[in-house]
C-alpha cells in the first residue's frame, strides 16, 4: 500500500502544484525515520541556470529522494525549500517545490523570484544555500516530518539568475565638452541601486555626456524642465548653469538637475517642529545624506533647508520620499535616538533605533564596547583610559553597521579612519552629536 501511495506521486507530479504548509506553531509532527534525500550532484556544487531552464520549460532538479518509508497511505509527500545568502540561513524566501521522477524541483520562475530577494537584481552567477522542510499534506492539513528544526540536504548550490532587462556597469563618468571626463557617485550593487550622482557647479552652460567602460549616453531634453532621458550613442546635452546635483537612473536610462545643498534638516514632533532646534543630517557625495536625529512616532520630515520654503521630503510608503508639499509625514515604530540614511536621488530613506553608543578600540583589544551614556540623546559621555597613540572609533548598537571615525576628532564621519589618542591617561570622552560634522572630546 505505501509503494502504491508513493507510485501515485511520482508518477503525477509532472503538473503537480503543491499544497502550501499551513503555519501552525504547535504543527503536527511525525517521526523522520524512513525518510532520506541526496543533493543531485553530491560530489561538487550544483550549478542551476534559472533562464535556460525557463526557456527550455523544465523545472529545477534540486534534491534525490533516496529512501520514502513509514509515510502514511493517505496524504502527498510534499517538500518546501528553504533558500538564503548565508549557510546559517539567518535570513530565508520560501519556495514551493514539486515531486517529479522521485527528485524534489522548483519552478525556474519561483526560483528567480526568491533569488531577487535573497541576491539581489545583479544578474551574475552567485552562490546561495538551500535546506527543505518535509510535509505530508492531505488537503488543507499537513503534518511536519521531524521536528521544526529538522531540514533536510541543506547544501550550497551555484545560481544563474535571469539576465536583467538592462546591463549597468559598475561606473560611469560625466564628460564635459569632449574632454574632463569626473566619476559619478555611486554605493552598493548598481543593479539594486541604478542611480548614480555627483555635485556639478559651472558658471557657464557646458556640454555634457554619460561614458562607462563600454558605452556612451547622450541626454535628449525632457519635458519637464531640469529632467531627461539618455539614449546610447555619441550626442551632448547642455547642462545649466549651478551648483546643481546631477543623478542618472541606468535602469531607466533618466536624468535629473536638482539643488545642491550641504544638509538635510529634521522638523518634526519631537523637536516641536521646529528647523532650528532640529539636527541635520551631512553628506559627502550631495545624494547620500546621514546622520543621528531624535525622532518621534508622531510624525516628521525632511527638508532641504531651515523653512518649509524649500524642498520638503515626505511619506511615499515603503521606504520612499515624496517631494510633494502635501505628502504625509514619515513615522518610526518608537520614539528615541536614530541613525538616519537618505538618498535624494533615489528617494529614499531608513531609520535605525539607537540602542547604545561606545567606544571600542586598542584599549579593551577591539572587543566588547565601552557603553556612554547621555541625559539629551546629544552629549554621549564616559571614562576611559589609553596609552599614547591607541586607536579607537565609535560604534552604535555593539556592532559596526554604524560606526564613527575620521582623520581628526572634530571630523567624524560614517566609517571613517581609527582615531588616535593623543597622550596616555584616564580620560572623559565626549561624543558632541551638536555640530556636524561630529566630534569627540578627551579631557
Amino acid at each position: 500500500m505505501l509503494f502504491a501511495a508513493l507510485a501515485m506521486v511520482f508518477t503525477a507530479c509532472e503538473n503537480y502544484e503543491p499544497a502550501q504548509p499551513q503555519s501552525n506553531p504547535q504543527e503536527p509532527i511525525m517521526s523522520a525515520e524512513g525518510l532520506s534525500v541526496a543533493p543531485v550532484d553530491t560530489t561538487a556544487t550544483p550549478s542551476f541556470d534559472l533562464k535556460a531552464l525557463y526557456d527550455l520549460a523544465v523545472n529545477a532538479a534540486v534534491l534525490n529522494i533516496v529512501e520514502a518509508q513509514n509515510l502514511p497511505a493517505v496524504g502527498d509527500l510534499t517538500f518546501v525549500m528553504q533558500m538564503s545568502k548565508s549557510n546559517d540561513f539567518a535570513s530565508v524566501q520560501e519556495v514551493a517545490t514539486s515531486i517529479e521522477n522521485n527528485q524534489v524541483c522548483v519552478k525556474p520562475a519561483d526560483w528567480q523570484a526568491a533569488s531577487l530577494k535573497v541576491l539581489g537584481k545583479n544578474p551574475k552567477t552567485q552562490d546561495a544555500y538551500v535546506r527543505f522542510a518535509a510535509y505530508v499534506v492531505n488537503g488543507t492539513s499537513s503534518v511536519r516530518i521531524g521536528d521544526p528544526n529538522l531540514y533536510y540536504g541543506a547544501h550550497k548550490v551555484t545560481i544563474t539568475p535571469f539576465p536583467a532587462e538592462r546591463v549597468i556597469e559598475e561606473a560611469y563618468s560625466l564628460v564635459i565638452n569632449g574632454g574632463e571626463a569626473v566619476a559619478f557617485n555611486h554605493s552598493g550593487d548598481q543593479y539594486d541601486n541604478p542611480v548614480f550622482s555627483l555635485k556639478v557647479d559651472y558658471a557657464e552652460a557646458q556640454e555634457w555626456a554619460v561614458k562607462g567602460a563600454e558605452l556612451t549616453f547622450a541626454p535628449v531634453a525632457g519635458d519637464v524642465e531640469n529632467t531627461g532621458t539618455l539614449v546610447e550613442g555619441e550626442g551632448w546635452g547642455e547642462m545649466p548653469v549651478g551648483p546643481w546635483v546631477l543623478s542618472i537612473n541606468m535602469e531607466t536610462l533618466t536624468y535629473s538637475f536638482a539643488p545642491a545643498f550641504d544638509n538635510l534638516w529634521t522638523p518634526g514632533d519631537a523637536n516641536g517642529w521646529n528647523h532650528g532646534g532640529s539636527q541635520m543630517l551631512f553628506t559627502t557625495d550631495y545624494a547620500n545624506y546621514f546622520g543621528f536625529a531624535n525622532l518621534s512616532v508622531s510624525g516628521f520630515k525632511f527638508t532641504s533647508a531651515a523653512d518649509w520654503s524649500h524642498i520638503n521630503y515626505g511619506d511615499a510608503g515603503d521606504g520612499k520620499l515624496s517631494t510633494d508639499g502635501g505628502a504625509g509625514n514619515l513615522t518610526v515604530e518608537e520614539s528615541g535616538l536614530y541613525w538616519c540614511d537618505v538618498n535624494i536621488a533615489a528617494l529614499t530613506w531608513k531609520a535605525t533605533k539607537i540602542e547604545t553608543i561606545g567606544v571600542i578600540g586598542e584599549f579593551n583589544g577591539w572587543s566588547e564596547s565601552l557603553p556612554l551614556t547621555s541625559e539629551d540623546g546629544i552629549f554621549w559621555t564616559g571614562t576611559i583610559t589609553l596609552n599614547e597613540g591607541d586607536q579607537y572609533k565609535f560604534r552604535c548598537n555593539n556592532d559596526w553597521a554604524i560606526n564613527l571615525g575620521g582623520e581628526d576628532e572634530y571630523n567624524l564621519v560614517p566609517n571613517g579612519a581609527n582615531l588616535k589618542a593623543p597622550a596616555a591617561g584616564t580620560f572623559t570622552i565626549t561624543l558632541d552629536l551638536s555640530v556636524v560634522p561630529y566630534a569627540c572630546y578627551l579631557e
